[in-house]
């Protein structure tokens, strides 16, 4: 029995895992007393439930639908949708024990603390922009992930094959019946799961999305393996030697079995993605709760880098499936909006109950990323705009209540975007890639170099901001130069703004840098001067300004093993392609 385009045993698999979902989140609400535990669940999560949150709000339908939909329509190219963060993830390890010695709330925290209050204030409004943008490509692709299960997206718009223009005036009205139809599934599937993780954060906060974020990870991880040998075991398929048959000989459409391709992603532009992933990551709204709710740096570490290095492993089943997917579509003749081939696979694929399966996968992707980005967007309004400059005096439900208020302003406005922005799911990925860098080279200037300044920091976001806007939305240039550009410009622009203007004061910078580079657990060397907290001779590099204190083992060991994990994956997926 079909109803409203699925099987009921899709919709009995939905309820029950929603009911379950929402009970989870209300029963959240015991732990969240103050802003701490609202936000940061009071860092007490190990490194298993650290692994899970950092996956579960890394990975969302975005990744997946984004990747088959890039390589439904250009190849094997497509995986760097989600594999533009590859070599980024080494830098994780790096990262994550200095946001954890932050001891912030919030990283608008760290930019009040290192460069003042209107800092704060930029970083804010920049961070929420791009976070704002990302929300929107995770509704977007949630929604035309569901309207290709459903059978209900148009395939007017793109297709793996040109479409010729239909002369007949009753097909025509036709297919604009069945567009107008597309477009009211999507609003309605768009408004359901909005409202649906929307109500469970506001309830449970942090607490709610890392104990959601474990049960949702581990499906999304069951996403990844279901339907690829179903789809490679299609007689239209042949298994993966006859789906490379079937690509290889599609000359016409370029070589799809290349990692590169002379469109959206050549060798240049991935390179350039790779250097920009880390910037990207340093200016996360939730990378604090990321690295900062696990009970030591050692949990946050683990948690943030291993999290993330499963999401890439995952790449290569997403991939997969578009691939398989592309040579079913290519040998039945078929169409589909790429958008929507990830969703109309499974809808091939699997029966109705697996199809129920997979859509609250889907769901749950959505809904783990989106509690993470809504909390923490919200608050950095609430303890940065809020506390700060409306109710200094303020008590801690007080504040806690305007940071639920302020989530759901962001979802509503997030909303708004993903409708503006429903023609490509793959451009909102980028575009919000992109904008979090324009602040992370601040972020990383502010934690390398002890010369950046207030006046720097304003110069870098400034400029970086506008040569992005310059370069991709008003000059129209290549991908690459409107990632290289940007990045180059902040560096440039943060440097002679600092060195033209007075040094930061000593006593406030070096309190900062004592406090970034003392671990977790020694909080008496706090106190200390920053010659004797971190004495020369456990400084790496000094010259210029520079303030790198010398790696330990772990630090050196952890970096290299994630870099061999990450050139890994691509020999693997190499093999894969070659046979």
């Amino acid at each position: 029995m079909v109803f409203l385009g699925l099987h009921a045993a899709v919709w009995m698999v939905l309820v029950v895992y929603f009911a379950a979902m929402l009970l989870l989140g209300w029963w959240s609400k015991r732990d969240v007393r103050d802003q701490e535990g609202y936000l940061l669940g009071h860092r007490r999560f190990g490194v298993w439930m650290m692994v899970m949150h950092a996956f579960g709000a890394g990975t969302n339908p975005g990744d997946v639908a984004g990747v088959v939909s890039k390589t439904v329509s250009g190849g094997a190219s497509g995986i760097w949708v989600s594999w533009m963060w590859m070599f980024g993830t080494p830098f994780y390890w790096l990262i994550a024990p200095i946001v954890r010695r932050m001891r912030c709330l919030t990283l608008a925290d760290f930019f009040q603390e290192r460069f003042g209050r209107p800092a704060s204030a930029l970083y804010i409004v920049v961070a929420a922009t791009g976070m704002i943008v990302c929300l929107a490509s995770v509704l977007l692709a949630t929604a035309r992930t569901a309207q290709g299960l459903m059978g209900k997206a148009t395939v007017e718009a793109v297709s793996v094959q040109s479409q010729k223009a239909t002369a007949d005036s009753g097909q025509a009205e036709a297919t604009a019946s069945s567009e107008r139809e597309s477009e009211a599934w999507f609003f309605g599937i768009l408004l359901v799961t909005t409202a649906v993780f929307l109500v469970y954060s506001y309830w449970g906060g942090i607490v709610a999305a890392i104990r959601t974020d474990m049960v949702q990870g581990l499906m999304i991880i069951a996403l990844s393996v279901i339907a690829i040998p179903m789809a490679l075991n299609l007689k239209e398929v042949g298994g993966l030697a006859g789906m490379r048959q079937t690509l290889a000989a599609r000359t016409d459409l370029g070589n799809l079995l290349s990692l590169f391709d002379p469109g959206v992603f050549d060798l240049w532009t991935v390179i350039l993605l790779c250097i920009n992933a880390p910037l990207s990551a340093l200016a996360f709204p939730h990378l604090i709760p990321i690295c900062g709710a696990g009970r030591t740096e050692w949990e946050g570490r683990v948690g943030f880098t291993y999290g993330n290095m499963l999401k890439r492993i995952c790449t290569i089943g997403w991939c997969l499936l578009g691939l398989a997917w592309l040579a079913y579509l290519l040998e039945t003749g078929s169409a589909i909006h790429p958008d929507a081939a990830f969703g109309d696979s499974i809808r091939m694929l699997l029966s109705p109950a697996l199809q129920g399966v997979m859509l609250a996968c889907v769901l749950a992707a959505a809904m783990s990323s989106g509690d993470a980005f809504q909390i923490t967007v919200a608050g950095l309004f609430s303890e940065n705009i809020y506390r700060v400059h409306i109710r200094p005096d303020a008590d801690e439900w007080q504040v806690v209540r305007v940071t639920r208020i302020a989530g759901v302003v962001v979802v509503l406005i997030s909303l708004v975007v993903a409708v503006l922005m429903r023609q490509s799911v793959v451009s909102a990925i980028l575009d919000y890639f992109n904008i979090l860098s324009l602040v992370g080279v601040s972020t990383a200037m502010g934690i390398l170099w002890r010369r950046m300044n207030t006046a720097g920091m304003f110069c870098s976001t400034i400029s970086a901001v506008a040569a992005f806007v310059v370069t991709r939305y008003v000059g129209g240039l290549p991908r690459h130069v409107t990632i290289a550009v940007p990045i180059l410009a902040g560096v440039v622009a943060g440097i002679v703004g600092s060195l033209v203007t007075r040094p930061p004061k000593r006593e406030a910078l070096e309190r900062f840098l004592t406090k970034i580079y003392v671990p977790i657990g020694q909080e008496a060397k706090l106190a200390w001067p920053l010659d004797e907290a971190v004495p020369p001779s456990q400084r790496w590099l000094t010259a210029g300004g520079l303030f790198v204190v010398k790696p330990t083992r772990q630090t050196w060991l952890g970096f290299l093993v994630t870099l061999a994990i990450c050139v890994l994956c691509v020999v693997v997926m190499q093999a894969l392609l070659r046979g």
